[in-house]
């Protein structure tokens, strides 16, 4: 029921979805971000294994910016190219990979050069709204944000922890052009204990510190989050470690 009334909202908004593969990614001083790319699936499918692979990316900033462009070919289904994704102003955001002639997940790596982390993409949509519902959406965003409140057009339900030494932080992806302004709400134990409101630039992204959910909890705690955004948005988890993010990461996708 709540997919065929979001169909019928799309229509009447003029919203359209353009299928695409996006990746998370995050840089920080002695922190580099690679993204490897593989048609290694393919090699199992005749019609799909004969190369080359002509591969095309686009990295967006946290503002929305495009920081950068990439190219790269692979010779066959069980070629990899590495490319090191640029650091850009804030330094996080999300990729975008024309997989039109691959057949495989794709990923990138977190690495210091002695260790690494990696997570893979996902091939979902961007959400493109013309002008007038632009307009339209960012008024109502605005005069809602007021009352520290969205429209609730899509929802996520997501566990975090924060503690003394260690806590996850979320990298939330606006995946569309239109300004996303996402109301967090934590509960711990049932009871509703923060809220806040986030508001990512159209194809930006937003690192948000579990910790400033969670208050001055002594131990570590567990929060369930429930995220609801105006546009289309996904996220990721980013363990930040002892040192925050200035020491070892982690990347994971969630469901």
């Amino acid at each position: 029921m709540v997919g065929r009334l979001r169909a019928l909202a799309r229509r009447l908004l003029g919203v359209t979805r353009e299928p695409t593969y996006f990746l998370p990614w995050l840089c920080r001083p002695g922190l580099d971000c690679v993204l490897l790319v593989n048609n290694v699936e393919a090699r199992f499918l005749a019609e799909h294994r004969a190369g080359p692979f002509p591969v095309t990316a686009v990295q967006y900033d946290a503002d929305g910016a495009v920081v950068g462009r990439y190219a790269a070919t692979l010779a066959g289904p069980t070629d990899t190219a590495e490319v090191a994704l640029a650091p850009g102003r804030e330094g996080q955001g999300f990729v975008t990979v024309d997989v039109s002639r691959l057949q495989s997940d794709l990923y990138v790596a977190l690495t210091d050069g002695a260790a690494y982390t990696a997570t893979h993409g996902r091939q979902e949509f961007i959400e493109r709204y013309p002008r007038w519902t632009r307009a339209l959406m960012r008024a109502l965003g605005a005069t809602l944000a007021l009352a520290g409140r969205t429209i609730p057009a899509f929802v996520r339900h997501q566990y975090v922890y924060a503690g003394p030494e260690s806590r996850s932080h979320l990298l939330l992806l606006n995946l569309s052009n239109v300004p996303n302004r996402i109301r967090v709400t934590a509960h711990r134990e049932g009871a509703a204990i923060h809220a806040r409101l986030i508001r990512v630039a159209p194809m930006g992204a937003a690192l948000l510190d579990s910790g400033v959910l969670a208050g001055a909890a002594p131990d570590t705690t567990v929060l369930a989050l429930t995220l609801q955004g105006n546009a289309w948005f996904n996220l990721y988890l980013v363990g930040a470690g002892p040192r925050d993010l200035a020491g070892p990461l982690s990347l994971m996708h969630v469901k």
